[in-house]
């Protein structure tokens, strides 16, 4: 047959993440930053190899290097550039010839034939950006460019050879020390394992090297290439006659049966030695292009990530095993407004960190004061001590420093009330106020109405139904709280239509009631001639805790449930012992509102139905509000008697005067 051109398999790199881990360990040391080259080892292996790969791992900087287990060493040199233009601007023809001349040097001197491991070497070129935690490197195995290799025979497995037995091949590899590259020759009938430094001469011999290649390909790696050039480098009786190679390919610890065989010939040595050497090795990028790669280790070393995954811990261990369909992707991508920055603000914004919530704006327009920070867990004394410090920017300044990963801020603003006139001097700022509020709840999805007034949670309430987002209500007594979820309005799902669930129609989150359906009246001037512990919110301790704990878990369930805020509302009432089977979320039955007692222990879980004329959410005000703007909220704001007369619920007060008393024996 006509003879062939053999074609080599190049080396790729396989770097473990703690190779990244110890280079940043060193480079931070001093003595370590400067750029010169530093000698690291690696390793290959032939053993069930998946491809031809060079691996690196933490252990490539030591002084004393072991591969591990059934693998070989390779020695090799780093060169850690101190900024990213002298990574860039270096010269890698340059270096790849230097480092081939290392090569060159070793098979002179005799280093090679002392030590064939070190026929194969590597070095990296590279740029630790250690304030990013990203590392710019490229790989390069150098080989000479010629001569090309050629075959005279076919390759052929080891099973196929008549003279070679793969226990006799075993035994041989197990025999002798340097493994990586040897001699097999034939004596006294006998097929034995010799150093290249014992080989004679003596012909029909074995060159034989571990192949780290996997089994079914018939090209050899990079190693044969080199292997080949070293012979004909080192033995002049060689040249031009046909040399046999065994590439041991490793199945299992004891199957080397898919070991390859291959007959090259080698050429004369054709250059003078004056003549200077050319080589190649610079491995390609993920791309297959010529260029560097990028490690990002900013999830393992990064300190603001670490403590991200840290904080996710417990919501991976509760997805792995007990809610693996749990979606903390929609969690973390939730944009959550909190009007209000108080004892319902602070306990609704730790918890919302405590379910992955990463994305919470607070408004408020109060200060810290000493009274605060017993009851609303993200203030400190010392933020009282100025009489400065506003709760909305420190409760997200304190969610940042309990999350570094968090994005969080604060709006420092009043919330424009029905009721509450609004003088000519105030009207540009509230205006500004007006376009800021409404901008927030636009860019966010789910709105948290925790102020400590009713009529303060009108405009949120209004521009939530507006907008289509999702709100949170609640609202503490003295031992008493109330947590609901507004009925939706989005119509995405309409064509569900009602549905009957026992004897309960109509409970689909669209027809669900906001805050302010049960009223048949305007919210006012709740403040005004109320004393002192009116004014406060005086209640239990434990209470706000319980309602801001209800109002996230209720805005998780919702979000884990297939129509989101249009979820059927589980519909309890105690008196008349009526329950009603409607579907779950995968977290459990999703309520209207829930209705707690301190004084008793107790839960009870109503559903209301959306009032047609309510001001808050009714048709009537949504489109006023849709045609006018901020001038139908003037109007709102300068008296509470203009929702009433919009919505048509002022016509209430006209019957209280006709309303007839009867006694007991009259029915």
């Amino acid at each position: 047959m006509s003879e062939e051109i053999l074609q080599f398999l190049p080396f790729k790199s396989f770097v473990n993440s703690s190779f990244w881990h110890k280079l940043a360990e060193l480079k931070i040391d001093v003595l370590k930053l400067s750029d010169t080259p530093e000698t690291v080892h690696g390793f290959y292996s032939s053993f069930q190899a998946k491809s031809h790969l060079l691996e690196v791992d933490y252990s490539a900087f030591n002084s004393e290097f072991t591969p591990p287990k059934n693998c070989f060493p390779v020695q090799g040199t780093i060169y850690n550039k101190n900024t990213i233009e002298e990574f860039k601007n270096c010269n890698k023809v340059d270096l790849v010839n230097l480092e081939g001349q290392k090569f060159i040097e070793d098979l002179k001197n005799g280093k090679v034939l002392k030590d064939p491991w070190l026929l194969f070497r590597f070095f990296i070129l590279s740029f630790a950006d250690l304030k990013c935690h990203k590392y710019y490197y490229w790989f390069g195995f150098p080989c000479p460019m010629s001569p090309t290799f050629t075959k005279n025979t076919n390759t052929i497995s080891l099973k196929e050879c008549e003279e070679l037995s793969e226990d006799s091949v075993l035994e041989a590899f197990n025999g002798i020390p340097e493994k990586s590259f040897f001699v097999l020759t034939k004596t006294e009938g006998h097929w034995i394992g010799k150093a290249l430094a014992d080989y004679n001469g003596e012909p029909d011999v074995y060159f034989c090297f571990c192949d780290p290649v996997e089994v079914g390909l018939e090209q050899p790696s990079w190693l044969l290439r080199l292997y080949a050039y070293f012979l004909m480098k080192t033995y002049p009786a060689l040249h031009s006659k046909s040399v046999k190679f065994l590439g041991l390919r490793f199945s299992s610890t004891s199957d080397i049966s898919s070991s390859l065989i291959w007959n090259l010939v080698l050429p004369g040595d054709s250059k003078s030695p004056e003549e200077e050497i050319k080589f190649v090795g610079w491995e390609t990028n993920q791309n297959c292009k010529m260029g560097p790669r990028i490690a990002s280790m900013a999830d393992s070393m990064d300190p603001a990530k670490l403590a991200e995954n840290s904080v996710n811990l417990n919501l991976k261990l509760m997805k792995w095993r007990l809610l693996p369909d749990l979606n903390l992707d929609v969690i973390a991508q939730q944009k959550c407004l909190l009007f209000g920055a108080g004892t319902l603000g602070c306990g609704v914004a730790r918890n919302l960190l405590s379910w992955g919530f990463k994305n919470i704006t607070l408004v408020d327009s109060g200060k810290v004061s000493f009274s605060n920070p017993v009851r609303q867990s993200l203030y400190k004394h010392e933020d009282a001590l100025s009489g400065k410090q506003m709760k909305a920017t420190t409760a997200a300044d304190r969610l940042k420093e309990i999350n570094p990963s968090a994005v969080t801020k604060g709006y420092v603003m009043q919330i424009p009330m029905p009721g509450h006139a609004v003088g000519d001097s105030m009207r540009e700022t509230i205006t500004k106020d007006l376009e800021t509020i409404e901008e927030l709840v636009k860019n966010h999805d789910v709105i948290f109405l925790l102020t400590d007034s009713r009529e303060s949670r009108w405009l949120p309430t209004m521009l939530g139904a507006f907008y289509k987002k999702i709100v949170i209500n609640a609202a503490l007594g003295f031992d008493s709280y109330l947590v609901m979820r507004h009925g939706s309005s989005r119509k995405e799902n309409e064509a569900s239509g009602e549905t009957d669930y026992g004897d309960l129609k109509c409970v689909n989150g669209q027809n669900l009631a906001c805050y302010f359906c049960n009223d048949v009246t305007a919210p006012g001037d709740s403040m005004k001639d109320r004393t002192l512990d009116q004014q406060c919110t005086v209640t239990r301790p434990g209470v706000s805790n319980i309602a801001s704990s209800y109002a996230v878990e209720l805005l998780v369930a919702l979000l884990q449930h297939p129509l989101r805020e249009n979820a059927p509302a589980y519909f309890q009432l105690t008196e008349k012992k009526v329950k009603t089977s409607v579907p779950e979320g995968i977290l459990g039955i999703i309520p209207h509102s829930i209705r707690g007692m301190l004084c008793n222990y107790e839960n009870i879980l109503p559903a209301a139905m959306k009032f047609n004329q309510c001001v808050a959410c009714s048709e009537k005000v949504l489109a006023e509000f849709g045609q006018t703007h901020f001038e139908f909220l003037f109007k709102a704001f300068e008296s509470s008697k203009y929702l009433e007369d919009l919505t048509g619920i002022s016509q209430y007060e006209d019957l209280e005067n006709d309303i007839i008393e009867c006694s007991d024996s009259d029915f």
